[in-house]
C-alpha cells in the first residue's frame, strides 16, 4: 500500500465523492433495472475500497422472467475496477458454484485468483437467486426459530445450526413456509440464473462480457450458452459439470477418476512404476483388506475410508503443498504392513501438506554453493517481512472499515447495545441455562422483525437478566432511528453467519433437487457406484448420498424437456478438468464440448476443483483465451506440471 493508496483512502472514508462508479451511485444506466449501492459485506482486500476500486450493489430481477412486470427479487453483485486506464470494455463475469454458493463469502480468494484478468477488464461476480446474500427471498426464518436453534458448546454470542445433516422434518417445514408466503419456488433453477446474468449484465452496462465458471458455475455458463447466449463474447469452464450428465448418481465416478489419475501418472513414470508396480491391483486389494478387517495402523483398524481418504482430500487444499507425490507409497505401507515412514508422516500433519516456508526453501537450497544459500536465506526473510506487512495492513484495514461501520452504517449506540446484549447473553448462560436456548431462539426470530425500537425493548424484557436489562432498555431509548435499523441490520448480520450451513445445503437442494433428481436416484447410485472398479467406494459415500435423496424426498420435481440434451454452440469456450478433482470428474471437461463447434479442453495434473486455483499456468492460458478467444492454445501448461514422487527408504531395499 502506498501513500497514494492511503490518501485515496483517507478520500473515501471522510465520504468524498468519486466518478468511478458515478452512473452506478445514480441508478445505473436502465431504468426499468434500477442499482442500489450498498455497503461491501466483510472481509474484502485490505487495498481495496468503496466506491472507488470495488463497488457492491444490488439489482432487481423477475422471480419469472416469462412475467417480467410481476414480483421481483434483489441479487448482491461486485464490481472489481480494472487496474488499467484503458480497460477492455467486456468484463469477465464469475459464475460461482453450488449451487448456492455466496461469492461474497470468497471475495478475498476471488481478487487473488482473478487479478491476472483484472490488468486488462472489469471483474464482476454476483450471489445467484437461492445464494449467499441474495438467498434472503427464499429464507424461511420462522421455520428455523421453531426448529433448528441450537446452543453453540463453547460460544453463546449465536445458535449454529446444523448444515451437514438437514432434519428432512425441517426441510419440509421450510418449503411450506416460503409457498405460505408467495415463493414460488419452482423459479429458482439455473434457467432462471442464466436470464437473471443476462439482466444483470445489461443493468450494469455491459453489453459484452466473458464468462468464467468454476463447478456449478461451470452447469449455468454452459445453460446461459443455450437459453441466453446475447452478449457472451467468451466461455471458460473449469471443474466442469454439465447439466446432461446424471451428476447424483455418479457421486462415486469423481473418487475412482483421482484415483486413476496417480495410477496412470506413476506407471508413465518409470522410476515410479519400478518402485510400486501394479500400483492398480495394490490399491484394490488394500481397499478389499480395509473391508474385511486386516489393516490396522497404530494398533487401530482402519475402514476403506481412511485407505481412500488421501486421494481425496489433496482436492481442498490449494493453498498447501501437494500431497500426490506420495500416495503410491501411503498405499503400499497400508498394503505390506510393516514400516509406514509415509503414513505416518501424512497421518501426523493431519492429511495436511504444508505451506512453502522457511523449511521448504532450505531444503530445497542445500545443493547450491554456501554463498548462494545466504542469499537465498535473505530472500526467504524478504518474504517473511513481506507477509507480516500485509497481515499488519489486513488487520488495519479491518480496524479502519470496522470503525466506518460503527459510524456510519450501525451507528455507535447499536453497536454498544450489540456487545452489552453479548455479556447479558453470557451471564444468562451463568445463570439460567435453560432460558439461553429460549432467548438464542427468539434472537434469530428478531431477524423477520420489523425494524421497531418497541420490538427490541421486547426482547430485552423477555429474554435478558435482571441484572443487564435496565443498562440495555436505556441504550434502546437512547437509539436513534437510524440506530434502531443498524440494530436489526446487525442481529441480521450475525444471524447469518449461525444460518449459513442449513441455508447453504437448503440452496443447493432447491436445485439439485428440482432439477437434477428428476433424473437421478438413490438406487441409480447404488448400481453405478457398484459397477467400478473400485470396490466399497460406496462405504465411504453412501451416507452422503443418503442424506442427499433423502432431503430432495420434500420438494416437487420440476424436470426440463432439453436439460439432458448436450449444449450445442459456436461461442468460444475453453474448458478444464483438474487431475484430482474429487468434485467432479475431469473427464467431464471432454464431455461437455461434445458439441461446441469452437471449444478446446485441457486436463491439468496437480490440479483439484477449479483448477486456476492451484496452478499459475491455467491463470495464464485462460488470459490468453480470454483476450483472444480464437486463439488455439498449445499444451505448454499442463506439461510444464511434474510430480517429484516420494522414495522412502524402504523401496530402496528391494
Amino acid at each position: 500500500m502506498d501513500y497514494q493508496h492511503i490518501l485515496t483512502l483517507i478520500a473515501a472514508l471522510s465520504g468524498e465523492p468519486g466518478d468511478e462508479f458515478v452512473r452506478l451511485k445514480n441508478g445505473g444506466p436502465v431504468p426499468a433495472t434500477p442499482i442500489t449501492q450498498i455497503v461491501c459485506p466483510r472481509p474484502f482486500p485490505a487495498d481495496e475500497i468503496e466506491g472507488k476500486t470495488i463497488f457492491c450493489g444490488a439489482v432487481q430481477v423477475p422471480e419469472d422472467h416469462a412475467r417480467p412486470d410481476g414480483k421481483k427479487i434483489g441479487l448482491k453483485f461486485t464490481i472489481m475496477k480494472s487496474r488499467s486506464q484503458y480497460p477492455e470494455p467486456d468484463p469477465l463475469v464469475y459464475l460461482q458454484g453450488g449451487p448456492g454458493g455466496s461469492t461474497f463469502t470468497i471475495m478475498n480468494k476471488l481478487a487473488r485468483v482473478y487479478e491476472p484478468w483484472r490488468k486488462t477488464r472489469d471483474i464482476v461476480f454476483w450471489d445467484q437467486r437461492s445464494a449467499g446474500l441474495s438467498g434472503h427471498s427464499v429464507n424461511c426464518y420462522t421455520a428455523l426459530a421453531a426448529n433448528a436453534v441450537k446452543i453453540a458448546k463453547n460460544d453463546i454470542a449465536m445458535p449454529q445450526l446444523d448444515g451437514t445433516n438437514a432434519d428432512n422434518n425441517l426441510v419440509s417445514d421450510c418449503l411450506k413456509e416460503l409457498e405460505a408466503s408467495g415463493v414460488d419456488i419452482a423459479r429458482y433453477n439455473t434457467y432462471a440464473n442464466a436470464k437473471d446474468l443476462r439482466t444483470i449484465m445489461t443493468a450494469l452496462g455491459y453489453p459484452v462480457y466473458n464468462l468464467y465458471g468454476i463447478s456449478y458455475g461451470t452447469k449455468l455458463a454452459l445453460e446461459t450458452m443455450r437459453v441466453a447466449p446475447e452478449g457472451i463474447r467468451s466461455v471458460i469452464i473449469d471443474g466442469v459439470a454439465p447439466p446432461w450428465v446424471h451428476l447424483y448418481d455418479t457421486f462415486a465416478l469423481k473418487f475412482s477418476e483421482s484415483i486413476d489419475r496417480v495410477v496412470a501418472q506413476c506407471k508413465a513414470d518409470a522410476a515410479c512404476d519400478a518402485a510400486y508396480p501394479e500400483l492398480e491391483k495394490v490399491i484394490i486389494e488394500t481397499l478389499k483388506m480395509a473391508k474385511a478387517g486386516k489393516i490396522s495402523y497404530r494398533g487401530q483398524p482402519l475402514d476403506v475410508m481412511a485407505v481412500f481418504e488421501p486421494f481425496a482430500a489433496r482436492n481442498g487444499h490449494d493453498n498447501n503443498m501437494s500431497m500426490t507425490p506420495y500416495l503410491p507409497a501411503f498405499v503400499y505401507e497400508l498394503h505390506r504392513g510393516k514400516e509406514t515412514p509415509t503414513v505416518d508422516m501424512l497421518v501426523d500433519r493431519g492429511l495436511l501438506m504444508p505451506v512453502a516456508g522457511d523449511k521448504e526453501v532450505s531444503a530445497a537450497a542445500a545443493a547450491l554453493p554456501k554463498h548462494q544459500q545466504g542469499l537465498i536465506a535473505t530472500l526467504a526473510d524478504n518474504a517473511a517481512i513481506a507477509q507480516r506487512v500485509q497481515r499488519s495492513d489486513d488487520n488495519v484495514m479491518a480496524e479502519l472499515r470496522e470503525s466506518l461501520d460503527e459510524s456510519s452504517a450501525y451507528g455507535p449506540v447499536a453497536v454498544l447495545f450489540d456487545r452489552e446484549l453479548e455479556k447479558a447473553l453470557r451471564t444468562l448462560k451463568a445463570e439460567n441455562p435453560a432460558k439461553l436456548e429460549e432467548a438464542l431462539s427468539n434472537y434469530v426470530a428478531l431477524q423477520n422483525v420489523e425494524a421497531f425500537r418497541s420490538a427490541l425493548s421486547s426482547f430485552v424484557k423477555e429474554n435478558t437478566p435482571a441484572s443487564s436489562s435496565a443498562r440495555l432498555l436505556a441504550l434502546v431509548e437512547g437509539m436513534t432511528d437510524a440506530e434502531v435499523a443498524g440494530s436489526f441490520a446487525i442481529i441480521r448480520r450475525d444471524a447469518a453467519k449461525s444460518e449459513a450451513g442449513f441455508f447453504g445445503n437448503m440452496y443447493l437442494y432447491n436445485y439439485a433437487c428440482q432439477e437434477d433428481v428428476p433424473f437421478n436416484s438413490f438406487e441409480g447410485y447404488q448400481k453405478y457406484t457398484a459397477s467400478l472398479k473400485y470396490p466399497h467406494l460406496g462405504d465411504a459415500w453412501d451416507g452422503m448420498a443418503k442424506t442427499f435423496f433423502g432431503a430432495c424426498s420434500a420438494f416437487k420435481p420440476q424436470p426440463r424437456e432439453n436439460w439432458f440434451e448436450p449444449v450445442a454452440s459456436d461461442i468460444p469456450t475453453l474448458s478444464i478438468g483438474g487431475y484430482y478433482d474429487s468434485q467432479t470428474p475431469a473427464s467431464w471437461a471432454q464431455v461437455a464440448i461434445e458439441k461446441l463447434t469452437h471449444a478446446q479442453a485441457f486436463l491439468i495434473p496437480e490440479a483439484g476443483h477449479g483448477a486456476v486455483l492451484y496452478q499459475p499456468c491455467v491463470a495464464d492460458m485462460g488470459v490468453a483465451f480470454t483476450n483472444n478467444p480464437q486463439r488455439k492454445l498449445d499444451d505448454a501448461c499442463p506439461k510444464s506440471i511434474k510430480v517429484t514422487w516420494s522414495f522412502p527408504e524402504w523401496t530402496k531395499k528391494k
